[in-house]
């Protein structure tokens, strides 16, 4: 009997372990759970106890018709799922209601510390009352004495703190003050910045209209000596819009305001350039403005042509300029075989050159954009070759642009500078 004890303790045991493990009880629970009905049947049935046990066994027989665990979802799905929900996700409901109800719980202990606090400060102001109350106590006469102290303590701080109210007031004033004189400092300085700007301007202004005034005066003086020897007179505002056409200006106002137009620049000029037809259509028109009888423009620029006689640059014609360019060049031409465009010509030959044929202008003109008078011209350049003196070596063709730049006005121009450059002749 004693082994069969031990046996059904160690059954027992065992049993209960396993009962006690959370899966296998949550399993167990869960499938009664979900087979109350048949658990039910099985013990408190009506029908016999065979008769129980064999409808249950029925029901159970998983072996025999393993189909049954999808069709009935009591055997063990449902049962499966809800040992799951208890294991996995119940521990996880309860803590995020947990979390949830932890800002709960600890106001409502805040609350209940501080409803603890309030009682207490409320018995101190009641046994601190009932001291006040006893004359006879001591308490009485030291807070009275404390009570003064703080008070005049307080004082001392409110006397403290308006001292230092008016000394930051103070301080913000002198500050506000150092900032209006430095303001005022900053614009007295501007303002007289502005004025020596004022002044240097004038001066300069002055210096200029000191060296264009001369040389405006000079030309109006002699055209005006040279008419009147015809015994014509024309108006200050007609003789300056003679000498304003003829250097390119829209009146004599802007050549007054033309810095350019001063003695430096004027010393600088090679040349005056004019279009005999443009020019005599402005001075028809300066003559009938002028209301001059018996005289045409051909009688006023023959006067601006007589008074440039006296003066060190010429009054010219495009085309007469132009030609007298060309001819320049021709007569120097040998010194265009040292010109850099054409030495990087000469180079790509076998040729010893010896002269440069006639140069021909293939166009001229007054470029209006760039305010140069241009003339284009082109030619040759022969010579020997190199390792034979009686072969004639391969010619180099030759471009040359020569321009003169507006000094003054549109027209006031400089003496012609040269650009030129070469290629080898192609023969084919």
């Amino acid at each position: 009997m004693k082994v069969l004890d031990d046996l059904w303790v160690s059954i027992r045991g065992n049993a209960q372990t396993k009962i006690n493990d959370p899966i296998v009880g949550a399993f167990i629970v869960s499938w009664c759970l979900c087979n109350w009905d048949r658990i039910s049947i099985l013990f408190w049935g009506s029908g016999k106890l065979e008769e129980r046990v064999y409808l249950f066994s029925k029901e159970m027989a998983v072996f025999n018709s393993p189909s049954i665990l999808w069709t009935n979802f009591d055997i063990l799905l449902l049962p499966l799922l809800l040992t799951f929900t208890y294991i996995f996700l119940s521990p996880k409901v309860a803590h995020f209601v947990d979390e949830k109800l932890n800002g709960i719980n600890t106001k409502r202990h805040e609350y209940a510390i501080e409803a603890d606090i309030n009682k207490v400060n409320k018995q101190r102001e009641l046994n601190k009352a009932r001291l006040r109350a006893n004359p006879e106590n001591e308490f009485l006469a030291e807070e009275v004495k404390n009570d003064l102290a703080i008070e005049k303590s307080e004082a001392e701080i409110k006397l403290a703190e308006a001292e230092a109210a008016k000394s930051r007031q103070q301080e913000a004033k002198v500050k506000e003050t150092a900032a209006n004189i430095e303001l005022e400092k900053r614009q007295a300085q501007k303002e007289s910045e502005k004025r020596e700007y004022a002044i240097s301007a004038a001066k300069q202004n002055a210096m200029l209209a000191s060296h264009q005034l001369p040389s405006a005066y000079l030309f109006l003086a002699l055209l005006s000596e040279s008419i009147k020897q015809d015994g014509e007179v024309m108006s200050l505002e007609g003789l300056g819009k003679c000498i304003a056409s003829l250097f390119g200006y829209e009146s004599f106002e802007y050549l007054l305001k033309d810095k350019k137009f001063q003695n430096d620049r004027l010393e600088q000029l090679k040349y005056v350039l004019i279009s005999s037809d443009a020019l005599s259509v402005v001075l028809q028109e300066i003559i009938d403005e002028e209301e001059l009888e018996d005289v045409d423009s051909e009688w006023l620029l023959g006067h601006l042509e007589l008074i440039f006689d006296k003066l060190p640059y010429e009054l010219i014609l495009d085309e007469t300029l132009a030609h007298r360019i060309g001819e320049e060049i021709n007569i120097n031409s040998h010194e265009l075989l040292h010109e850099d465009g054409v030495t990087g010509g000469m180079a790509e030959t076998d040729t010893i050159f010896e002269e440069v044929d006639e140069l021909e202008i293939n166009d001229f003109g007054y470029d209006q954009k760039s305010k140069k008078f241009f003339v284009k011209l082109s030619g040759t350049a022969s010579g020997h070759h190199r390792k034979e003196v009686d072969i004639p070596g391969q010619s180099i063709d030759i471009f040359v642009e020569a321009y003169c730049e507006a000094l003054v006005g549109c027209y006031g121009l400089s003496d012609y500078v040269i650009n030129a450059h070469a290629t080898p002749t192609d023969y084919q």
